[in-house]
């Protein structure tokens, strides 16, 4: 039997009430794009007239219609090589249903357009808009380039300008592409190779695309034009600076233990107790990296820089770190960034994360651990993947993950030190599986590192669990409460985006197992517990919205191929890379893969013919550009309707006599 089509929907409610027809969101539209053109959608951006852009990747543009305008942009400096590959942007009406332009880079130059990003508050009108791509062949890394117009304005013609930078094949700084921009078109991004002994740094660019000076950062460099030598000098603020050749620009260096990275120079900052955000005043050191050393890290030449261990025992293993994340708050300018660090200590390697909040000329603020500092150290390891702002409620939203359990693991959402009596949807690592990656939100305040909400972000385990009681909301009726018993959890990770809504919801996409949905969802999942137990999960990939103080799920949904619910098979055949709120409605961005190997459902023939993985996801309302099936690899797009599911499903069923 496959999974949740319509005729499972209603034998599920029959369950429940007897004879049942479900009432269907007529709203959703969800659909394939492409040509067998290896075609992949990463991102998706709404500009202020209401229309959207997508950013992809492709072989060809065959599959839009021949009557789309079309405008091939320069590659301009942007040093890659992507054979076979063209990496576009194609602009759609309000509802999906009509492509009106499409931009594009020359065939073969770039892999992919990734990100997109603009410089308007939101809900201001779309400002100028700048977009980044990986890029491939002899100078591994990404791009980020500058459009002349916006759309809204105008149709872009070219790139305003374009910037290299420099990270190696497959590392997370190619596969995150970790930047922002902030209202007055600076960027800010991450460069170079984590966990490693080579190079890591965060730099900005003027709006005109040229390396910045930034004042209270610690490290710059200065430029010899004859020599075409740089030479670095180290200290802080920038202004203070004496010598003869004048400073290019500044770096925040992610190399844990060097000068001009996130560590005190002086025993006074090395010395300072602080509030940890979360009602603990012990927290030592100025700086997240004074953690590993036993001593402040001099910035002058000659002085002294303490090597480890912390005070409780962590030292630095391998000194370049993981920027997982950049959000930039457009009214003023402050800088947000989170990463991770890998260490060593007597209870063996580990990577401890971090957010660190600066002023728009490079001034520390505050910074959070994102768990307490003791003695009886915090054992998983702990990842930040994603940040952003929530205009709507001054904080910053961070999207972490911890790989392994322990009772010091990342904040619990009951107990936020500022909001007494406060829960998350899920407030902490549950069961007895240690090696697995599960997925976390947070939420500070912009002004401090005060921690204002939590939850964790972990599906269930297929097959029997220790469950507590179930929700008894019709919109999660069936589902067992998360924070009752102490169910065994599953991996749920690659959440490869996160959006924010006009009120603070959190909107994210992410991968799991057992992954809870609402009713009325475009594609549900069988609850675990109760009468469809005994159905099989899939793997999955899935969309889902928090309510502002992550304390519940306004909507969740799956993202997957239909699959055998006796056996599990033939789910799991899709990626996703793209959320965005829209209105009452999630636009969701990603691809449906192609067979590769031979297993699961994936033949010899398929394989040969390149032919799209079986079981395509339900599609509906489906525009006449696009598909109801997949063609090999294929790109999928979709508009998931959530506001009025809360009203559907209270009452989300009309009995038959």
């Amino acid at each position: 039997m496959l999974g949740l089509n319509v005729s499972m929907k209603i034998w599920l409610l029959s369950v429940f009430l007897g004879t049942a027809s479900l009432v269907a969101n007529a709203g959703d539209r969800f659909f394939y794009i492409g040509d067998a053109g290896a075609e992949r959608v990463n991102d998706v951006h709404e500009l202020s007239d209401g229309t959207f852009l997508i950013a992809g990747q492709a072989q060809s543009l065959a599959w839009i219609p021949s009557n789309v305008p079309r405008t091939t942009l320069n590659a301009g400096s942007i040093a890659s090589t992507s054979p076979g590959n063209v990496g576009f942007i194609l602009h759609l009406n309000h509802d999906l249903s009509t492509p009106l332009d499409v931009v594009a880079f020359p065939a073969g130059s770039v892999r992919d357009v990734y990100r997109i990003r603009s410089t308007e508050v939101p809900g201001q009108s779309t400002g100028t808009i700048y977009l980044s791509g990986s890029c491939d062949g002899s100078s591994p890394g990404y791009y980020i380039a500058k459009l002349d117009d916006n759309w809204v304005h105008a149709p872009p013609t070219q790139l305003a300008w374009s910037y290299n930078v420099a990270s190696a094949a497959g590392s997370a700084y190619q596969l995150l592409q970790p930047w922002d921009v902030d209202g007055n078109g600076e960027v800010v991004f991450g460069s170079g190779l984590e966990y490693d002994y080579n190079w890591a740094i965060v730099e900005r660019l003027s709006a005109g695309g040229q390396p910045m000076v930034v004042n209270h950062w610690s490290a710059h460099w200065s430029h010899n034009a004859i020599s075409n030598q740089d030479t670095e000098w180290d200290g802080t603020p920038a202004s203070s600076y004496s010598g003869t050749s004048a400073l290019s620009y500044s770096g925040l260096v992610l190399k844990a233990g060097r000068k001009g990275s996130l560590r005190s120079s002086t025993q006074a900052d090395f010395d300072v107790r602080q509030d940890d955000g979360n009602g603990h005043g012990d927290r030592k050191g100025r700086y997240p990296d004074d953690y590993y050393f036993s001593g402040p890290c001099g910035l002058s030449s000659g002085s002294a820089c303490s090597g480890g261990p912390g005070y409780t025992g962590y030292s630095v293993a391998r000194p370049t770190q993981r920027l997982g994340g950049v959000a930039i708050d457009r009214r003023n300018g402050r800088l947000y960034v989170g990463y991770s660090t890998q260490t060593t200590s007597t209870d063996g390697p580990d990577f401890e994360p971090a957010i660190v909040a600066m002023s728009r000329d490079g001034a520390l603020l505050w910074w959070n651990r994102l768990y307490q500092e003791t003695s009886a150290r915090s054992t998983p390891d702990q990842y930040v993947d994603g940040m952003a702002i929530d205009y709507a409620k001054d904080e910053i939203v961070v999207l972490a993950r911890a790989h392994g359990n322990n009772t010091n693991n990342l904040w619990q959402g009951q107990a936020i030190a500022a909001r007494p009596g406060r829960v998350g949807f899920q407030q902490q690592f549950t069961g007895n599986n240690g090696n697995i990656h599960v997925s976390w939100l947070g939420k500070f305040a912009l002004a401090s590192n005060e921690l204002h909400a939590a939850t964790y972000i972990a599906e269930f385990n297929e097959g029997p669990n220790n469950y507590g009681s179930t929700f008894v909301d019709p919109l999660l009726n069936g589902w067992p409460n998360p924070n009752t018993g102490w169910p065994n959890l599953n991996t749920t990770r690659n959440c490869n985006d996160m959006d924010i809504g006009t009120d603070g919801s959190v909107a994210v996409i992410c991968q799991g197992r057992r992954s809870l949905t609402t009713h009325g969802a475009h594609q549900e999942m069988p609850s675990p517990a109760g009468p469809t137990s005994s159905l099989v999960g899939t793997w999955n990939f899935f969309a889902r919205v928090y309510t502002p103080d992550l304390a519940s799920v306004r909507y969740s949904s799956l993202l997957t191929g239909a699959w055998d619910t006796a056996t599990g098979a033939g789910g799991d055949n899709t990626q996703w890379f793209g959320v965005r709120f829209s209105s009452s409605s999630l636009i969701v961005a990603g691809t449906h893969l192609a067979c590769t190997a031979v297993g699961g459902s994936c033949t010899d023939a398929l394989v040969a013919s390149g032919a799209a993985k079986p079981n395509p996801t339900p599609t509906s309302a489906v525009p006449a550009w696009g598909s109801s099936l997949p063609s090999g690899k294929s790109g999928l797009l979709g508009r998931l309707e959530f506001a009025a599911t809360d009203e559907i499903f209270a009452w989300g069923f009309e009995v038959q006599p």
